[in-house]
Order: C-alpha cells, then structure tokens, then sequence
C-alpha cells in the first residue's frame, strides 16, 4: 500500500513537472511505415499554444504551424524516421498560436521490432528561441567588431592616401601659381606684339580668345587643386584619433562644410538638387567636431540612399533656435520616406532596412548617441513616398 501511494505521488509530480517544461515530448506509433497516432506532451502549450487535444483533432497541426522556408526539411526528417533511418536532431522555426516565430530542436529516438521494422518513436522538442535570438546578436555584434576593424584600416590607409595625394597636388598648385607669373609678364609683351602685328595666334586661337582661356584655364587648375587640398586635409582630420573630448570649440559651419566635402561624391551620384544654406552668426559650440561631423555623414548618406531619382531634392538649413539657446542642422530630402512601424525602431541598435545592401542598422544608433552625449536632441520625421526630416539640435552652452 505504501509502495502504490508513493508510486501515485510520483506520477503527481512528473505529471506537475512536465506542464511547467518549456520542453516536451511527443510520442509517434507507426505502422508499416506510416504515422497511426501521436502523442504530445502537457508542455507542447508553452512552446507551440497548443495542447495534445488540438494536435488529436488535427493530425496535420504540427506540420501545418512550421515556418514555410522549412517545410521541406522537417517532412524529410519525418519521413527518414518513418522509414527507419536515425536522424540527428533538426533546428527549424514554428508560428506559435500567437502568431510569434519560435525555434525548436527536434530530436527523434526510433524503437524497431527484431526485424527492424519501426514500432514507434519518440521525440524531444526543445524550446531554443532565446539561444537563436542569442546567437543572432553575437552574430551581428561580430558584424559590427569586423566592420569597426575595417574603419581603423580604413582610417590608417585613407591618411596614408591622402599624404600620398598632397605631395603631386601641392607640386600641381605651386607650379601654376608659377605659370600665372609667367603670364602676367608675357602678357604686355603679347599685347604688344599684337597691336603693332595685328595678329598672334596663342595655341591655335586668337589672341583676344587665348588670353581669356589661359587665365580661365590656370584659375581653373588652381581652383581644383584647393578643392582636392580641402578634401585630402578633411579625410585626414576625419581619420585622426578621436580623443572623445567633448571640450572642443566647435563651429557648426565647419562641421557640415566637411562632411558635405567627404560626401560629395554620394551627392553628386543622388541627386541635382542639392542646397545648403550656411549661417557665418552661429556662436561657436562645446563639443567634438569629428564625432559631430560623422553625425551629419551618417544623416546626409541616409538622405542621399532615400532618393529614387536624382530630380529629388535635399537641402540643409543651418540656424539658431533662440528660444531654446541652441543651434540647429535641419536636413530633409524627398527621398522614399519611413513607415511609421519602422519610425520607432529607428534608433534601435542594429535595426536596419537594407540588411541586404550591407546595412548594419548602427549609422542611426551611432548618431542618435553622439548627439545625446552633446546633451542635444535627434528629432525625425517621415512620411512614406514623401521625405524624411532630420532635425539635430545643440546647445550653445555645451556638455
């Protein structure tokens, strides 16, 4: 008698324990290869929201609730089982009741008669959702560590570059200013020559069209190499070691004149529509310029892949907001827009739409951190297949 009660209380207990498993077993009788009825264990609720009674009515509930992208793996995993084959354990996604995706792991042991035959087999599943959701954050964190690696190559190589640029530019821009000289010196002699010859011919034109070109052309080279000086100095500003002071005296017009120079290329590529409107009255701010400057990188490069033609529009207003003794940089674009269901999760590390296009869903997290340590604020507003604002505002008094 005491044996019989201990036994009764035993399987009380299993019994409590298995509906508080967030793992279950199930039990599958066959005959002749094929599947006569299953079993499913009291903690099939906690993973799947269904319970035994629901798998009996529908015989088809299991495979019915699997992920479609891997229907076909787990009808085969079935299947080899079925017709006696030992198959290791299968990961793959289920839809729970709820209409959430969860991962499980399906391990299967066969029990065969002497001849071989499957009599039954029984199976554990295996709630993994978190361990997926844990691998895929380690996944995406690898990511980020690799591409944070090639920033510091890139940064190393892109100063070494520019070095390598300003040598042949300068040599450039030293020998025209050369040339310049040299014309104004020739200048009265041609001038000269022509009044009393009336002709002279200056590398095929003549002289009244020659002297203009010579002077367009030497202004022209002149120009194009400052521009290529500005741009190199700026790369190699950017790729210097950020400190992380947040003391710096900060001129916003600076910050953006940069960031449009390091972006330029983007601009050209996205759009005919680009305008900036500069405010030489800003204070200067507390801050750290690069780290403001890789803030209106990240926000005009989102700006630039939001266009669908290069007839849309981007434009930049710089101004100061006294009522609240800040300044602030307003982009906006008329690029494809954000769905509200995106809009907040924006901010979110590692939320991205153009995963496929090698996004890693930081450009935004990044920002939104380099603006808040500004003690600054990062409004966006969007409406799809319309535009995108982007509004940062900084306090003239600093951090």
């Amino acid at each position: 008698m005491a044996n019989q009660i201990t036994l009764d209380e035993s399987s009380r207990r299993y019994t409590r324990l298995l509906r508080y498993l967030t793992d279950y077993i199930f039990t599958v009788k066959v005959e002749n290869g094929k599947a006569i009825e299953t079993y499913h264990g009291p903690g099939c609720v906690a993973v799947t929201g269904y319970d035994s009674h629901d798998f009996q009515e529908n015989p088809d509930l299991w495979h019915s609730m699997v992920h479609i992208n891997d229907k076909e793996a787990v009808i085969e995993h079935a299947e080899s089982a079925l017709s006696g084959i030992e198959v290791p354990p299968l990961e793959h996604r289920i839809i729970h009741r709820d209409g959430t995706l969860r991962w499980v792991r399906n391990s299967i042991v066969l029990s065969k008669d002497e001849e071989g035959n499957v009599l039954y087999y029984d199976g554990l599943i295996n709630n993994i959702t978190e361990r997926k959701k844990a691998e895929h954050l380690a996944e995406l964190k690898q990511r980020q560590l690799i591409q944070a690696d090639k920033m510091v190559a890139l940064g190393t190589m892109v100063s070494g570059i520019a070095h390598e640029i300003n040598n042949p530019n300068n040599f450039i821009l030293l020998n025209t200013r050369f040339l310049q000289k040299v014309w104004e010196d020739l200048k009265p002699i041609a001038m000269e020559y022509f009044r009393e010859n009336n002709d002279l011919v200056i590398a095929g034109f003549p002289f009244n069209e020659s002297k203009t070109k010579i002077i367009q052309t030497l202004e022209g080279i002149i120009n194009g190499a400052m521009r290529i000086k500005r741009i190199t100095n700026s790369l190699t500003d950017f790729a210097k070691k950020d400190t992380g002071q947040l003391n710096h005296n900060v001129d916003i017009n600076i910050v953006v004149e940069n960031a449009i120079l390091l972006t330029g290329n983007t601009i050209k590529k996205s759009t005919d529509k680009f305008s900036v409107n500069y405010n030489k009255l800003l204070p200067l701010i507390k801050g750290n310029p690069q780290q403001l400057e890789q803030v209106i990188i990240n926000i005009i490069t989102n700006a630039c892949q939001s266009l669908s033609d290069k007839n849309k529009t981007i434009s930049i207003d710089i101004g100061m907001n006294y009522g609240k003794n800040s300044i602030y940089i307003l982009v906006q674009d008329e690029g494809i827009g954000i769905d509200n269901e995106n809009l907040k999760k924006i901010f979110n590390p590692f939320f991205t739409t153009k995963r496929d296009s090698g996004g890693t869903g930081l450009g935004l997290y990044v920002t939104y951190n380099i603006v808040k340590s500004h003690n600054g604020e990062l409004n966006i507003s969007s409406i799809k297949n319309v535009g995108t604002s982007c509004e940062v505002i900084l306090p003239i008094n600093g951090v």
